[in-house]
């Protein structure tokens, strides 16, 4: 066994663990393929947080497994490739996925995973009649490593000049629409120091812009995500993080956090956020819905008014912050009255982007039994349109404000990397602005990572041009 493939699924926190097994196993001595028909390991890190998650978690294991082994453009006769089952899919349908042919081994988020992995890797070097890699296990538990045992990040990936940054996992809040709270229950955080490191390191190889991300971010520091058990005296330790992280860390670099609640934006979260230049004004703030009683049935730790307050806070402490959210349609027992209420928050929000989603009941929820309170798919496919519709008016407002404005972007694409784009001109340039949306320019001598102003010359509902500024 000398290669691998990884396929990733679901949210920013899995692509950061997909790159920490990749680091893992490249420690191991093995060679990570860009195309999972030359590997003969491949491992899929699943998402299971709804049921098409995790029905399309299901159908790309089977996909893989079935995939022939190829070496040298040929089906090679060797013995047949591994495929190891990672993730949430594989904590919540553990016994579905060894039912599929192929699958050698799967590892759920609960058990020591990097442990696991050095035994299968050696287990099967020695199959193969080749030595276990002689690469202690220990090698894995650097500086930075995180509770199962996984490695902090070796490198960064170089077709993107943004990375995430996992600080905190696990989730014991049980929203009743959830199953997060079942597969990841342990609520921990990584070290100030050990962040700080790989941040570093991250910067010094390039990187522009830094992503914090966990399973619930505003539990950084906490033993739970739970607000009311949580120490008041611990005095914002994602804050303090933060101060860490943009004292430290040197060089050209944004900042960005993933995902805030009304309860993680205290007075001196929002003082530190404002006080460092490095932080992007761009807040991603789920919602779900602006309906009280929807919002006790979810069990969310907040309320409509918590909710319109953090809005008030947020604008009142930036200049035109960029503010996105998750929205869930179609709870069950939703009314025509209680989707209304949500409108109500997005006008008074002005959220740039909503990523809306259909309520889908995932078995082992408390919402998966509200069977009888079922929304018709036609009224779905009518508020979800009227969602899309609210933010994309939204967003064309907030971009014609910076008309004719200087702003920082990050070329992220250049010439025929800009797939899909009708004006796909070798001198084209997509870079990201610090309120998140891209913008199109002209900047022949301008390549991938480099940081530039640029003037906001038009805008259109569905593309912002820029001139790069003298």
């Amino acid at each position: 066994m000398r290669t691998f493939h990884i396929t990733t699924l679901g949210c920013k926190v899995n692509q950061y663990e997909s790159a920490q097994i990749a680091t893992f196993l490249r420690q191991r001595g093995l060679r990570q393929a860009d195309d999972p028909g030359t590997a003969d390991l491949r491992l899929i890190h699943t998402c299971s947080v709804t049921s098409r998650a995790a029905a399309d978690s299901r159908q790309t294991v089977r996909k893989l497994a079935r995939l022939p082994l190829l070496q040298e453009g040929q089906v090679t006769a060797s013995p047949a490739q591994r495929v190891i089952v990672t993730g949430c899919w594989a904590a919540s349908d553990a016994a579905d996925a060894r039912t599929i042919p192929g699958v050698r081994a799967v590892i759920g988020n609960r058990d020591e995973l990097a442990a696991e992995l050095d035994r299968l890797v050696a287990e099967w070097s020695l199959e193969d009649g080749r030595a276990a890699p002689n690469a202690p296990l220990c090698a894995s538990l650097q500086a930075g490593g995180a509770a199962d045992g996984l490695p902090a990040l070796d490198r960064r990936d170089p077709a993107h000049q943004r990375a995430w940054l996992k600080v905190q996992d696990g989730c014991d809040a049980h929203c009743t629409y959830c199953i997060i709270p079942r597969l990841r229950p342990r609520v921990w955080s990584r070290p100030i120091a050990d962040i700080v490191a790989e941040a570093r390191r991250l910067v010094e190889q390039g990187c522009r812009e830094i992503v914090l991300s966990g399973i619930f971010l505003g539990a950084y520091g906490q033993p739970t995500a739970l607000r009311r058990r949580q120490d008041p005296a611990a005095q914002s330790p994602l804050a303090t993080l933060i101060d860490a992280l943009c004292t430290e860390v040197r060089g050209t670099w944004r900042l960005r956090l993933s995902s805030l609640e009304p309860g993680d934006l205290d007075e001196r979260l929002i003082q530190t956020l404002r006080r460092h230049p490095q932080v992007a004004p761009h807040f991603h703030l789920p919602l779900q819905s602006g309906a009280p009683l929807i919002l006790r049935r979810m069990n969310r730790q907040y309320g409509r008014d918590d909710y319109l307050r953090m809005i008030e806070r947020v604008n009142g402490a930036f200049d035109r912050p960029a503010i996105t959210t998750d929205v869930i349609v179609g709870f069950p027992g939703e009314s025509d009255e209680e989707f209304a209420r949500t409108l109500e928050v997005v006008d008074f929000a002005r959220f740039i982007h909503i990523h809306a989603f259909a309520f889908s009941p995932r078995p082992l929820t408390a919402a998966a039994r509200w069977k009888d309170q079922t929304v018709p798919p036609q009224v779905l496919s009518q508020r979800l349109r009227a969602l899309r519709e609210a933010a994309a008016a939204h967003d064309l407002t907030f971009r014609r404000s910076f008309l004719g404005q200087r702003m920082s972007v990050i070329v992220e694409r250049t010439g025929a990397a800009i797939t899909g784009d009708p004006a796909n001109r070798p001198r084209l340039r997509r870079g990201r602005t610090d309120r998140y949306f891209p913008v199109l320019f002209d900047g022949t001598s301008l390549s991938a990572g480099q940081c530039v102003d640029v003037r906001i010359a038009r805008v259109t509902p569905t593309r912002t041009l820029g001139r790069p500024c003298v």
